[in-house]
């Protein structure tokens, strides 16, 4: 008898949970989010669920693109918590989800809850404003949300803070000597302005735009970009051939990468495996490995390579070849220049749309911007901006450009000219 009740009562522990054995959180229902959208957006889903001991709880995603989110932080049971994803591929993905508590019990994997991703088939074509920016606007970026650009103008010393609403400029950040590049992190909270005099790199806190950090690098930094994942910002230094890492959970440079010469441009694929500059003097274009910090090749262009940008797939990497009107397309897979194609007078800087197979070159000479079809690799269409279009940057949604027109002291706003073209 005695043994029976010992049986009855372990048997009462383990269903109820209550010191005997614990139970892993409740499988959590299928994710909310959007069930339709375009390739190359970021778009959120939320998740909740509770844990029968009350435990906090932490949430991972599978976004059905054979990738997986990292667990985020730990929440309150019952408190819901949001990521957000970007699919690289048109198609149908199944997002699920699963949650685990402090003790390390994990959920089983969610139902799923399906998406369906869409190439944009158009792109933004007309000037639909001019803003005034400062004396020689430079570097330009948009935050992930949309609502701000960033511009870098070297000669007025300041990063001018846009509006996107209104078209106007709110505010402008000090930083360092010759604020010559920007980039956003991928979550907005910062801004990474590249001060080509002083060598370093002034960290803009985007909630109040003061700089909280300075990050020293390499003489004459130009380009500038941070991961994906928002762990590390790469920057490109003209006079020691090198590209400085810095680690942006204390701002501290932890590593430099000898290049090709002269590194003025650089881009990441959109899973951040890969880091390319752009080497004017090499000609060239330099791939490093981000999970070491290797350059694992080195890929001879033409015509004085200045800027690089990958494609919204990660399929191509384009150097614009200022010095020969043209744009070496590279295929990622295997580092081999696939291609030559001719833009306007100057090609500088470049960025890829989001939610569409194109990618945008500024030609500063001629005062265009050249549309790259990535699916053929063929001009699509030349947009006249005005002014040196040195720079471009696109808005998260695709339904907007920004170019940073130099001497012309201007930002163009470049949209769709009909609402018939969305």
């Amino acid at each position: 008898m005695r043994s029976s009740l010992c049986s009855v009562a372990a048997l009462g522990c383990i269903l109820a949970s209550t010191g005997c054995r614990k139970l892993p959180p409740v499988t959590p229902g299928p994710p909310s989010g959007p069930s339709s959208g375009l390739q190359g957006i970021n778009y959120t889903f939320a998740a909740v669920t509770t844990d029968p001991e009350k435990q906090d709880i932490s949430y991972r995603f599978s976004w059905g693109d054979s990738e997986m989110s990292q667990w985020t932080d730990y929440v309150s049971s019952g408190e819901s918590v949001s990521l957000t994803h970007a699919w690289t591929e048109p198609g149908q993905y199944d997002v699920r989800v699963e949650a685990r508590d402090g003790a390390l019990m994990t959920s089983p994997l969610s139902d799923p809850h399906a998406i369906t991703i869409v190439a944009r088939t158009i792109y933004p074509d007309s000037v639909l404003a001019t803003i005034p920016v400062g004396r020689d606007p430079h570097g330009i970026t948009c935050l992930p949300g949309g609502q701000l650009v960033y511009v870098g103008d070297g000669t007025a010393d300041l990063v001018f803070v846009l509006n996107t609403a209104t078209n106007t400029v709110v505010d402008s950040v000090t930083c360092g000597d010759t604020p010559w590049s920007v980039a956003s992190s991928p979550d907005g909270r910062y801004v990474y302005a590249v001060n080509l005099v002083s060598a370093d790199v002034s960290v803009i806190r985007t909630s109040d735009n003061t700089v909280i950090a300075t990050a020293e690098v390499g003489q004459s930094p130009h380009g500038v970009v941070a991961l994906p994942n928002g762990r590390y910002v790469y920057v490109a230094n003209i006079d020691v051939n090198s590209v400085s890492v810095i680690r942006t959970s204390d701002f501290s440079v932890v590593a430099t990468i000898s290049v090709g010469e002269q590194p003025r441009g650089i881009c990441c694929l959109p899973d951040g495996s890969r880091v390319y500059t752009a080497d004017a003097d090499g000609p060239s274009v330099s791939v490093i490995q981000t999970s070491d910090n290797t350059v694992i090749a080195t890929i001879p262009v033409s015509g004085y390579p200045h800027r690089v940008t990958a494609s919204a797939d990660g399929r191509y990497v384009y150097a614009s070849q200022a010095h020969s009107n043209s744009v070496a397309a590279i295929r990622v897979a295997d580092n081999t220049v696939v291609g030559s194609i001719p833009v306007g007078s100057g090609p500088c800087g470049s960025c890829w749309l989001p939610g569409g197979s194109y990618v945008y070159v500024s030609n500063p000479d001629d005062g265009t911007v050249t549309v790259i079809r990535t699916t053929d690799n063929t001009v699509a269409a030349t947009i006249a901006v005005g002014g040196a279009a040195r720079t471009v940057a696109a808005d998260p949604t695709g339904e907007r450009l920004y170019t940073a027109n130099g001497p012309d002291g201007s930002v163009s706003v470049v949209g769709f000219g009909s609402p018939s073209r969305r």
